[in-house]
């Protein structure tokens, strides 16, 4: 159950126990993609947002330490994740995601990157553009997703079109970012598709050995759009 897989991650996040029942009430269910209760409300709740310890912030940031300790904890909570995203549509379409800094310069042509976080988009601009608003020092990602999963509908916000990317997409930049004199940037990306979706676990393992501290330091100051 989604109390069972959370319950290790307790003491690192205030009143979780809930917010779990928050999200068990208004997950979307009966689901029709076959998602279980606990499946539907494992997805609700990494979007749900309450402060510096909502989940989807806690859990991104853990996937990107080097504490192996801090991952583990997560595996349970991980896998009921996993499995509820590989129930719902894929989609292979153009998205966007904004992040309010910078970091745009740090992208260049065939350069291959990857994002070991969770990553939200949507595939509306206009929404990305509202979440930037008139922030000048921004980055605008353009990316041309392969197997991104639509959570609309099973979120706590219906109205932004959100697709969610795995840990552990790997992307190749098309182009070097188009900067703005403003200081925002527009990085084109396109997924690389493998075709494989490996097991969780080996995913998470492999993040550890491949990570560059380029990628590393860009996630680091980044955080989720839409929250």
């Amino acid at each position: 159950s989604i109390d069972k897989a959370l319950e290790p991650i307790e003491p690192q996040i205030d009143e979780l126990p809930y917010y779990i029942k928050i999200a068990k009430k208004n997950c979307h269910f009966p689901s029709e993609h076959g998602l279980s209760k606990d499946q539907s409300a494992a997805v609700y709740i990494y979007t749900m947002e309450w402060g510096d310890t909502t989940l989807y912030r806690v859990l991104n940031k853990a996937l990107r330490s080097e504490n192996r300790q801090a991952l583990t904890i997560w595996f349970p909570y991980l896998k009921l994740f996993d499995t509820a995203l590989d129930q719902l549509p894929t989609v292979k379409e153009i998205l966007w995601r904004g992040v309010p800094l910078d970091i745009g310069k740090n992208f260049t042509k065939n350069q291959l990157v990857t994002w070991w976080s969770v990553n939200s988009c949507s595939s509306s601009v206009d929404v990305i553009k509202t979440f930037l608003g008139n922030n000048k020092n921004s980055t605008l990602f353009l990316i041309e997703a392969v197997n991104g999963k639509r959570v609309s509908g099973y979120t706590e916000y219906e109205n932004e079109d959100e697709i969610i990317l795995r840990m552990g997409t790997q992307f190749r930049v098309k182009s070097n970012s188009l900067d703005h004199p403003n200081g925002s940037y527009v990085v084109h990306l396109i997924q690389v598709d493998d075709n494989d979706d490996g097991p969780l676990a080996s995913s998470i393992n492999e993040m550890h050995l491949t990570a560059t501290a380029s990628n590393k330091e860009a996630l680091g100051k980044s955080f989720m759009l839409f929250f």
